[in-house]
């Protein structure tokens, strides 16, 4: 019996050392690359790095990070877990948001894509909607939500892309041609949207099971 309640104590004490660890792991992590490096090449499902932006996460939690300062960490306790939320990050960046349609030159020949590309243009300058459009022609991943890229910043889309959709020339519903050279691809984007600044936090997301 004697020994039963030692193993009792010794596993209880073990589960609220690991608390203590991991609340003092989290309490020495300040910026974002020192969460990274937390985490290690390979994020799981127990530590990962979670984005929330305004615009894209509307649920209660996003929005109560969204608020939190940076340093500043929440828990979330159930029966079996803590799930501890710190907050790493924070910055107000321009966004942009397109649609495209997308023809990949490795799989059409060229020639057919330039002969699309003025259908297309044709099509959209006689009224046909954009949307339907990259529905029945991109081979992007997106044409299934008409081509609409979301809200990204610069760095989620080729370079050449990111210029035309920033140059302030290009009015809204204005659309227009980009190719990109070094994956031999092809594309219509339309501006649909005009530069705009979102509100981003980056927050280190540590689960924990409760022994």
């Amino acid at each position: 019996m004697n020994k039963l309640l030692v193993l009792l104590y010794l596993c209880v004490s073990c589960a609220a050392l690991a608390q203590t660890n991991v609340k003092k792991e989290l309490k020495a992590i300040e910026t974002l690359e020192q969460a990274q490096d937390y985490i290690g090449e390979k994020q799981t499902r127990k530590k990962k790095i979670l984005v929330f932006n305004t615009e894209k996460h509307q649920t209660s939690l996003a929005k109560e990070l969204l608020e939190m300062p940076v340093g500043f960490t929440k828990t979330d306790r159930t029966q079996f877990k803590k799930t501890h939320y710190k907050i790493v990050k924070k910055e107000n960046e321009p966004h942009y948001r397109i649609s495209y349609i997308f023809f990949d030159g490795n799989k059409m020949p060229v020639s057919e894509i330039y002969e699309l590309r003025k259908t297309i243009m044709a099509k959209y300058n006689r009224g046909v909607d954009f949307g339907d459009l990259a529905k029945k022609y991109s081979m992007a991943t997106n044409a299934r939500k008409g081509g609409d890229s979301g809200w990204v910043k610069d760095g989620q889309l080729p370079i050449e892309i990111e210029e035309e959709a920033n140059d302030l020339k290009h009015e809204l519903d204005a659309i227009f041609d980009v190719g990109i050279t070094d994956d031999n691809g092809f594309y219509i984007v339309k501006k649909t949207h005009r530069l705009k600044i979102i509100k981003e936090v980056y927050v280190l997301k540590v689960q924990e099971t409760i022994d």
